[in-house]
């Protein structure tokens, strides 16, 4: 399978490669090589866990992981909590 890569517009293009901040929200890195594949035209978002209140902002991908290890995370909270023994340790 071949792919595109579609140019993104300078107003659009984020150079950064880390430390991303409100002001790069929206934006796209044009390339981004990291040890487990390349992206393209990665958008950089914003966003925060609804339980703890904690916030990312960074590539797309990275925050996928944010959303799903807090929510995994809270889930166990709750657990704990409930005093369910489901074989999970601290």
């Amino acid at each position: 399978m071949m792919t595109q890569e579609q140019p993104v517009s300078e107003d659009d293009k984020c150079t950064k490669t880390e430390g991303w901040d409100h002001d790069d929200t929206g934006k796209r890195i044009e390339k981004r090589v990291t040890p487990n594949g390349t992206y393209y035209n990665e958008l950089i978002v914003n966003v925060f866990c609804q339980v703890c209140g904690a916030e990312f902002i960074g590539p797309s991908r990275e925050a996928g992981g944010f959303i799903g290890g807090h929510e995994c995370l809270h889930a166990w909270e709750f657990g704990q909590a409930m005093s369910r023994d489901d074989g999970l340790t601290e």
